[in-house]
């Protein structure tokens, strides 16, 4: 016998064995039964697909909280930064008023 028939003798066998298995417990159940089964598995897919997608969401909502606080962060070390940008501008302008003016004062001397 080669591979291939031995593989087929093997998955035929438990076809049948499975075949054999299902026709029990179809004889041996009834609709009542079959329903009840698959209102429970379906609950239970249910339950399992909930679980995931609200294991998803929970990640999704740590990654955007992390996100926020990097952002917030920067927006503050913006802010920072142009506000000391602006008090070096205004630092510029007082002096250079004040230059005019002491200019002003000398011209006024001579």
């Amino acid at each position: 016998m080669s591979i291939t028939t031995e593989l087929s003798a093997k998955i035929t066998s438990v076809v049948s064995y499975l075949a054999s298995l299902l026709t029990a417990l179809g004889s041996y159940v009834n609709n009542m039964d079959i329903g009840v089964l698959v209102g429970g598995g379906c609950a239970i897919f249910t339950a399992l697909i909930n679980w995931f997608y609200q294991a998803r969401k929970k990640e999704r909502a740590a990654r955007k909280s992390e996100r926020d606080e990097k952002i917030a962060k920067i927006l503050e070390e913006n802010a920072r930064l142009n506000q000391q940008l602006l008090l070096r501008q205004l630092q510029h302008i007082e002096e250079e008023r004040c230059s005019h003016v002491l200019e002003d004062i000398e011209a006024d001397k001579k």
